[in-house]
Formats: C-alpha cells, structure tokens, sequence
C-alpha cells in the first residue's frame, strides 16, 4: 500500500489537469451551507501520519501549492509504536520452532518461512477480534519471544504535524487514539474515548480546530456513526465512489485509494478514479 514519489508527481500532474482541487473541509463547508461546487471537485487524504507522506509527499504538494488532509492517530504521534498488523507480521518473522509456542500465532499460520500473501491471510483472519484484545495477545507474544519494540520511528513526530497544520495548504484530522477500528464489537467506553480524546488531544498540540474524522480501516457501526457525529463535522470511510453533493452522507464519505500497482501511469490512475474495475 505505497506509492513512489515520482508516481506521486505525476499523480498531482494528472489531478491538476482533470480536476478542480480543493481542501476537503472546504468541500463539507459548502456542502452544508448548499453552495455550489466545482462539477469535478478533488480533495486529497492521508491516513495515519507516516512519517515518509511529511518527508516525500507533502514537499511535492507545497510545491505545486495543492492542499491535502492528513488523519493522524493521535496517541501514536511522535512514538515507535507501531501498527498491529506490521507487528503480528514481526512475530510470523520469527523462527517457527519459537512462534510455534504461542497457540495463537500456531493457528494463524504453518512452519514453513511466511511469506507476504500468507502474512496477509494471517491478518485477515485477526480482524475478528477488537484491536484492545489483539494488542494484549501481540505485546504477551513479544514478551515471550524477547521482541523489543522497535526504536525507528514510522510516524511523524508532534513538530512534524505542527509544521504541516501550520501549513495554510494543510489541514489535520483525527484517525482515532490508538487506530482500534470502531465496529460492533468494540467496548462503548473506549469508542467514546477513541472518537473525543482524539480530537481533543490533537486540538491541544495544534491549537486549532479539528473538525473532520477517518474511521480506521474504514470501519463503522450505528453507534460509532452517531459518536463522530457529536464531535465532527465529517467522517471518510474507505469504500470507493465518487461523493455527490445531493446525496452523500457527509459521515460516509467515499474515497479512492490510488496505490503504486494502480495508478502508476495516467491512464491507470484515470481508470480508477472513474470507479472502473
């Protein structure tokens, strides 16, 4: 799920000339007041926070003065902690004579060397299971097997996401606390907690208002609707389409992702823009 900087150019190149780019929250602005839109309007998301979108993609869209929204996690900003997946894929690393005495990892996957589909069937097959419970097995796991975390941050730290939301170019919203997806099976309190702390910790670093909202893994349920709803002026899922300014439901919003395999030339990134299969 990457896409190189010089794909990246030719994707601002591309979305230049096709279409009229503006900053998502101008989008949901005038949606809300009923004023008129451009007919092919574009707005330009990241997840996360990676700390290669600072380093690679945000001096490219300065440059060609294109305005863009990050979604950070705000409880990961300026840690090495990183994501579940990226450390369940660590633990299936691991010599199968030490992995195979952990019941869960056991399960998950064989004894032969793991390669990327089988790392990514094994994540698949965890999504089941709420993010707390799936954190409390990985951080046993890692203790068991001697793993120390790693010391290389992948995100960006707080000065990083200030200089960008200081950015008139920039704007910042939030993507939960901790990332944990905010389904059905998720404890009340801690969605609660993961839908406000979030805009409330992320307001606090960057002193302004964070009014928009990414559901992590495009993941959402009634109760979670109607919690971003009480904080939030728009959520983005990650269900693809195009967003009518009649009809979308602004806590629903769809998204293309445009990743290196894709949209690595013009008429791959056209194509899938277009909602083409």
């Amino acid at each position: 799920m990457i896409v190189e900087p010089d794909t990246f150019k030719l994707h601002l190149q591309v979305l230049k000339e096709e279409f009229t780019l503006i900053p998502l929250n101008e989008w949901v602005a005038r949606k809300n007041r009923n004023l008129s839109l451009p007919e092919k309007a574009c707005a330009i998301t990241f997840d996360d926070g990676w700390l290669d979108n600072y380093e690679y993609a945000f001096p490219l869209l300065e440059q060609a003065s294109i305005p863009a929204t990050l979604f950070a996690v705000s409880d990961m900003i300026g840690t090495s902690e990183a994501f579940w997946p990226n450390r369940v894929v660590r633990l299936l690393q691991q010599p199968a004579d030490k992995r195979d005495s952990i019941s869960w990892l056991q399960n998950i996957s064989s004894s032969q060397p793991v390669n990327a589909e089988a790392s990514a069937q094994a994540i698949y097959s965890l999504k089941d299971y709420p993010d707390h419970h799936l954190l409390q097995l990985i951080e046993s796991a890692e203790q068991e097997l001697g793993l120390d975390q790693e010391s290389m941050p992948s995100l960006m730290d707080w000065q990083q996401l200030r200089q960008l939301s200081d950015n008139k170019l920039f704007d910042i919203g939030s993507h939960t606390c901790h990332h944990f997806r905010l389904s059905e099976n998720l404890d009340h309190g801690i969605m609660q907690q993961e839908v406000a702390e979030s805009k409330r910790r992320l307001e606090k670093e960057l002193d302004k208002p964070v009014d928009l909202f990414c559901f992590p893994n495009g993941d959402y349920c009634n109760n979670s609707l109607k919690e971003v709803a009480k904080h939030y002026k728009a959520a983005v899922t990650t269900r693809s389409g195009i967003n009518e300014s009649s009809s979308t439901n602004l806590f629903k919003l769809h998204r293309f992702g445009v990743h290196q395999d894709i949209s690595f030339n013009r008429r791959k990134l056209l194509a899938r823009l277009a909602d083409w299969p």
